[in-house]
């Protein structure tokens, strides 16, 4: 499923960097299917955009596959503040 998001993400918006990871397996009850994702991406698209918009370019990008998961967390920079600063707040481990 990570790789077909990844590419209806990038047919849907043309990105510099984009890394999903899937972080299903640090949430309680993980069952093998993914649930928890993190989305990592970067693209010039995002300039001029607030955050709330740009997460809505990135929902709407990734098409029917947002009813699929659970949780989405989403890291959006332009290419000028990824250059600045690639880091991104990790999500908690929740299994315990």
């Amino acid at each position: 499923m990570i790789e077909d998001i990844k590419k209806i993400i990038t047919k849907n918006i043309d990105c510099f960097h984009l890394e999903i990871l899937d972080e299903s397996p640090n949430h309680g009850g993980y069952s093998g299917q993914v649930s928890h994702i993190k989305v990592i991406i970067v693209s010039d698209q995002f300039i001029d955009k607030s955050l709330i918009n740009r997460h809505k370019e990135v929902y709407k990008a990734m098409e029917s596959y947002v009813s699929e998961i659970h949780a989405i967390s989403i890291v959006a920079k332009s290419i000028a503040q990824w250059k600045e600063s690639d880091d991104f707040i990790p999500s908690p481990d929740c299994a315990k």
